[in-house]
């Protein structure tokens, strides 16, 4: 009779020989993310519509000796996610993970919102990780494995001002998650958000640059500072691993106590 295997806690992280797609993989979060997965081994297909930093990004990442492709990818087109997929499969054979990373954001009052804005806003935000999602589990189905990770925002769950488009478009993506982990489940297919606060990228430069905006934001926050785009490798490796084995449909707030901030003083 042989002997059950022996619980081995060293390998709950490795992702070696994993395939992942990170898309806005060319700046801010995106790269982050694909640079960390690629550092511990994983392949990692690079999508983003930025030509010159989607190359910068893949020249970092391989001139570390590490394994990647880009693919210069406009996720509002349906012929640009299927050919991204394509490409990965050709590539590598394989898809294991999918980083739904790509966001974009325009600012403005509601009651003069454009209307291209938030159409535009909605198809990267939330519509192409559901697009982009649906391709990739075709071929996740079949192997009965895979991780799809979403990069929602604490503006899934609470309001600021003049982001109508934005908010809209994260709190569906949330909630999308939980949908597709319920249909996926069957498939061995884990399905999770990820969820940072205020991170300085690209997209949050204008807040960051001001002193008074910057304080506002630090200030609310717990541990009283912005987030790094490195300090989100490690929760998306936990996602993307055995590590976090049992959980599907789940939110994972990388935020600094953000999104449950109360009173911190004055008691």
């Amino acid at each position: 009779m042989s002997e059950k295997p022996t619980f081995d806690a060293t390998k709950l992280f490795d992702l070696s020989g994993k395939v992942a797609i990170v898309t806005g993989a060319a700046r801010g979060n995106g790269r982050a993310i694909a640079e960390g997965l690629a550092d511990v081994g994983v392949s990692v297909v690079l999508a983003d519509i930025l030509v010159e930093e989607l190359q910068d990004a893949h020249k970092a990442i391989t001139g570390r000796g590490k394994s990647a492709i880009a693919v210069v990818t406009d996720l509002r087109k349906q012929e640009d996610l299927i050919s991204l997929v394509e490409q990965t499969v050709d590539q590598f054979g394989q898809i294991d993970i999918l980083v739904n990373c790509a966001g974009v954001n325009f600012s403005a009052p509601s009651e003069i919102y454009p209307d291209e804005a938030w159409e535009s806003t909605l198809a990267v935000n939330m519509s192409a990780a559901f697009q982009l999602s649906k391709l990739v589990a075709k071929h996740m189905i079949p192997r009965k494995s895979g991780n799809i990770i979403n990069i929602t925002s604490i503006g899934a769950v609470i309001g600021t001002p003049c982001n109508p488009a934005y908010q809209a478009s994260k709190g569906a993506l949330h909630q999308l998650t939980r949908a597709l982990a319920c249909d996926w489940a069957k498939y061995n297919i884990r399905v999770n958000n990820l969820s940072p606060g205020y991170f300085h990228t690209g997209m949050t430069e204008g807040s960051w640059s001001d002193p008074v905006r910057h304080k506002v934001r630090a200030d609310r926050c717990m541990l009283q500072r912005w987030g790094s785009p490195e300090e989100l490798v490690g929760p998306v490796i936990f996602l993307a691993s055995e590590a976090s084995s049992f959980m599907t449909g789940n939110d994972l707030f990388i935020d600094g106590g953000f999104a449950n901030t109360g009173i911190m003083e004055g008691i």
